[in-house]
């Protein structure tokens, strides 16, 4: 999805914004989280609390068997997919962890966020295999023929990809992860939009995946999503919702974002256009999961805060329109 130019004339977000009122909660206790990681020593990776207990509980949830024959690097795949340097691709296997199309951003975050507190996804994602146990939610109702792992002597024709092309067990190990890669963002597509207009109607597909529908379907250890309109004119809301930002980081729980043009190339480029995933803190900024490039890319927080123009980690868009927050599982 390429960007428009101009950054702030009349952003469709602070129309919304006008007529919803205040969306961004408070900044967590009153205060910038930054702050307060500060005074704390750093980062809260040097904290426990229930949430990161969940997340690594998830990672327990493999038999002791699961990684067997795994080199390291699939293996930090699995158990960290999100481990990834500013600058450097997220893979399955050898496969590039991209959004398929111009429409699968918004998939493609949710299958990597899924995959980041379910080493079961992760597993599949890498190997072709499941562990035994029930399925991840995401994979339901996929056919996935037994064996799952294409290269099983006995493994029959495996699976249609999106665009209708049948993996055989001759695919070597890039394609088949890219395969499971692309139906899996597929699947999502499918979902997060079946019931994007007043949670009746579908949601045109062409139009990526909308906030609300995301939040129904993002799943991290621990906590649900709420989606929150951000209009990046007011500052002040901004770093409210920066302080969440990090406030979820420093518990490990990534946070989706959506970035925007605005109505100076057109209403389609002023509705929330492309998602990106934080998964972590550096510096004053964030490392972001940019689909498009299938990437881990720097994104500095004064690029959020006083926009100036196109930002790679954005997806080459201008602004921050929209995120997903992470708040306690009931």
């Amino acid at each position: 999805m390429g960007a428009r130019s101009g950054w702030r004339s009349g952003q469709l977000t602070t129309v919304l914004r006008g007529l919803r009122g205040r969306l961004v909660p408070p900044a967590p206790g009153g205060g910038d989280a930054r702050a307060a990681a500060d005074r704390t020593g750093g980062p809260a990776a040097s904290r426990v609390d229930g949430v990161a207990l969940a997340a690594a509980a998830a990672r327990g949830a493999l038999p002791a068997d699961a990684l067997d024959g795994l080199d390291a690097r699939r293996r930090a795949q699995v158990l960290a997919p999100l481990d990834v340097p500013a600058g450097r691709t997220v893979r399955w296997g050898t496969a590039a962890a991209r959004q398929v199309d111009g429409t699968t951003c918004g998939a493609a975050v949710l299958a990597l966020l899924a995959a980041a507190g379910d080493p079961r996804l992760a597993l599949w994602l890498v190997t072709g295999r499941l562990p035994e146990g029930s399925r991840p939610p995401e994979l339901a109702g996929l056919d996935l023929p037994e064996p799952a792992d294409p290269h099983h002597p006995d493994a029959p024709t495996w699976f249609r990809t999106p665009d209708g092309r049948v993996v055989h067990a001759s695919a070597t190990g890039e394609e088949a992860a890219a395969a499971r890669w692309g139906l899996l963002q597929a699947a999502l597509h499918r979902r997060s939009t079946a019931r994007g207009l007043l949670g009746v109607l579908p949601w045109p597909r062409s139009l990526g995946t909308p906030p609300w529908g995301a939040a129904r379907l993002a799943r991290f250890p621990g906590v649900r999503y709420r989606s929150v309109l951000v209009d990046d004119t007011r500052t002040a809301e901004v770093d409210d919702l920066l302080a969440r930002v990090d406030h979820a980081l420093d518990r490990g729980i990534p946070v989706p974002l959506y970035s925007g043009g605005d109505l100076s190339g057109g209403l389609g480029a002023a509705v929330p256009r492309h998602v990106v995933l934080a998964v972590g803190r550096s510096g004053d900024g964030y490392r972001v999961y940019e689909p498009g490039a299938g990437a881990v890319l720097p994104l500095p927080r004064a690029a959020l805060r006083s926009p100036s123009g196109p930002v790679p980690a954005l997806g080459h868009w201008t602004h921050l329109a929209w995120a997903l927050l992470p708040t306690p599982a009931r």
